[in-house]
């Protein structure tokens, strides 16, 4: 990243203080300017520097500021008709200076064959960003309420405006000639810099019509057509191309209320839902409808510019993402509503997804954007609510669970290609879950699945073809929520659970290299027998693996033969978690009687408390992501350990 000054892993304060034996101080190296142990010539360390150094060599400071406000009119134009107008604007600006402090190695250190002094002295860097964005929403709409007999009418109809730009600026510094001040204006050589400008517009026009008949039958239709110039080509504009519409439909029948023979002391409240739908998306930034170029590192050289195609490669045209959505539902209150169930079951066609897919090099883009796939998603959802689940006088205790099943299956790719990667592992395939993994693993008998080791060594062979695993979309979820009171004081619980999905622990090989994982520990890291292993005698044969021995220790975890097989780290992606607990206590409102105070309330949380995995991970929290596009399921060194967070408030209320 640009706080490192894109110098790779070992310039970042976790990688090297995961490389740093937990039976050494750490603490007592903070002070690395004045310590001669804790500075980088003498850190007991050749390979790895100290965090501290890290952490005060490579700085950022930065700022941001956002402005909000909106306003909001409604007109009354008759009994049944109401006109509303809102506009909102939001300004966001910030700006950052990225440092890099010169340091220069001592003779005795370059000398002494320290590795950390080999790749040379530090020069004084700086670089600088900043940028701003607005955004300016508007909303107009008339609303139409009128009731004929046992008809109720509710109509809609309306238009929206969404404007969005921004602008960013950057210069780069690579050698300042004082050290010490950390600008522009004492560069040696050549500023490096660039700028980038974007403005996108949606417009929509949108509708609903509502229908009533005796408060137990109800049917609504809507309707919204989106012009998005992000869909436009500036070298052949189509109007048509950048507008498109998306209806739905629902009815729903009160059972309890058209039939009120139905209600009793046990059935307080019967519904049956339908609907379908179509919604609209454009997945795409601005201006991605061209391939765009970039002065590579180098250029421009004196007087002569220099440009490089980027790496993705770019549509004239895309179509925007749909998704049509089935859904049927059931709501139904039991002993006076104290029981409250819904399940839903529904279906989602996706067609037209834009994703980044791998591309052939030889083109000049290794990666191409493009309305690739059409899955299908399908599921299951439950609610049930126990309000109260428990009431005696002053105490109440509320629980409600939620869970859902999910199914999901690629239908078809662009150009009728059988596969897809999509990076982080992921591929996507006709017929197979969306994002699979498809990833490394050792050579295997066909028969057993075990894995074949060399009769002489041990060791295991790793298998040039990749194999394929599992999702990285969990199918179960499941979510808990309690809540307790007793007058004044409130508790609140919530758990959920996830399943269903594999996770690939990117940050595993890195912890078999430092020792710090649990599999690098195993039989005393010593020689041992690889776990459910054979070997080929010989004759042919295939044979159990009871006498022959590994490598063990730093010359196996450490090694490629192990941290090069993906599928070592690939593990259950499922976990319970105790998402929060809240505690609350609100004074009583006698206390304040007659006082400029009204009221005050107090509270305390946790959220983040603990986490139960299974035993296949020992690595870290399976909701971890090195990234937020598409391909979810993979972690690395950057994702640090977990933290609990603990807070408090006081509220006042005048």
């Amino acid at each position: 990243t640009a706080g490192n000054f894109f110098q790779g892993r070992d310039y970042t304060p976790y990688w090297n203080l995961s490389n740093t034996p937990g039976s050494v101080p750490i603490t007592e190296y903070k002070n690395w300017r004045t310590d001669d142990f804790a500075n980088p010539n003498g850190y007991y360390n050749d390979y790895y520097h100290n965090p501290y150094w890290v952490i005060d060599n490579f700085r950022q400071k930065g700022r941001s500021d956002d402005v909000f406000g909106n306003i909001e009119l409604n007109y009354k134009l008759s009994s049944w008709l109401t006109a509303t107008y809102r506009i909102g604007a939001t300004y966001s600006g910030s700006s950052n200076k990225y440092t890099q402090e010169a340091f220069t190695y001592s003779a005795f250190a370059k000398a002494s064959g320290k590795s950390t002094a080999q790749t040379g002295d530090l020069v004084a860097k700086v670089y600088d960003d900043a940028a701003y964005s607005s955004r300016i929403n508007s909303e107009v709409f008339v609303n139409a309420t009128k009731t004929y007999g046992r008809f109720k009418f509710d109509a809609l109809l309306g238009q929206s405006y969404r404007q969005i730009t921004s602008k960013n600026q950057n210069l780069f510094v690579d050698n300042l000639g004082i050290p010490d001040v950390f600008n522009a204006s004492v560069r040696k050589g050549d500023l490096i810099g660039g700028e980038s400008n974007f403005k996108t517009r949606l417009e929509r026009y949108f509708g609903k019509l509502s229908v009533g008949y005796n408060k137990w039958l109800f049917a609504e239709v809507t309707g919204s057509n989106d012009i998005d110039s992000r869909l436009a080509n500036p070298y052949n504009f189509d109007a048509k191309a950048i507008s498109f519409f998306y209806p739905g439909a629902s009815l729903s029948v009160v059972a309890t209320e058209a039939i009120p023979s139905l209600k009793s002391n046990t059935l307080s409240f019967l519904k049956f839902r339908g609907a379908i739908s179509k919604t609209g998306n454009v997945n795409l930034g601005p201006y991605q409808l061209e391939n765009t170029f970039s002065a590579p590192a180098g250029f421009p050289f004196g007087n002569t510019l220099g440009f490089t195609a980027n790496n993705v490669l770019r549509q004239s045209s895309y179509q925007p993402e749909f998704v049509k959505n089935t859904e049927v539902g059931v709501e139904i209150g039991m002993f006076k509503n104290k029981v409250n169930f819904e399940a839903s079951a529904y279906r989602q066609r996706n067609t037209n997804q834009i994703i980044t897919v791998a591309y052939s090099a030889a083109t000049g883009y290794p990666q191409a954007l493009l309305n690739a796939a059409d899955f299908t998603n399908k599921g299951l959802e439950f609610d049930l609510r126990l309000t109260p689940l428990v009431s005696l006088g002053d105490f109440n205790v509320d629980f409600k669970v939620n869970y859902t099943y999910q199914t999901n299956k690629v239908n078809s790719l662009v150009n009728g290609v059988d596969e897809l990667a999509v990076g982080n592992l992921s591929f996507v395939r006709p017929g197979q879950p969306a994002y699979i993994f498809k990833v490394t693993d050792y050579v295997r008998d066909s028969s057993t699945g075990k894995v074949i080791v060399d009769r002489v060594t041990g060791l295991p062979t790793i298998n040039p073809v990749v194999t394929q695993k599992g999702s990285s979309l969990p199918n179960h979820l499941l979510g808990l929520n309690l809540n307790v009171n007793y007058n004044n004081l409130s508790l609140s619980v919530v758990a959920d659970y996830r399943s269903g999905n594999l996770i690939y622990s990117g940050i595993g090989p890195d912890m078999d290299f430092t020792g710090l994982s649990v599999r690098s520990g195993q039989n005393g890291r010593q020689p041992f027998l690889f776990p459910n292993s054979v070997y080929r005698d010989g004759t042919g044969k295939v044979v159990e693996n009871t006498d022959i021995y590994t490598t063990g220790g730093y010359n196996f975890w450490s090694q490629a033969i192990n941290t090069a097989v993906e599928s070592n780290y690939l593990s259950s992606g499922a976990f319970w978690k105790l998402r929060e607990i809240a505690l609350s206590y609100t004074f009583p409102q006698s206390m304040f009687s007659g006082k400029a105070i009204k009221g005050v309330s107090v509270a305390i949380t946790g959220r983040n408390l603990l986490t139960w995995l299974p035993k296949t991970n020992e690595f870290t929290d399976p909701e971890f992501s090195n990234t937020t596009g598409n391909a979810q399921g993979v972690n690395d060194r950057n994702n640090t350990p977990p933290t609990r967070i603990f807070g408090a408030n006081v509220t006042f209320q005048f």
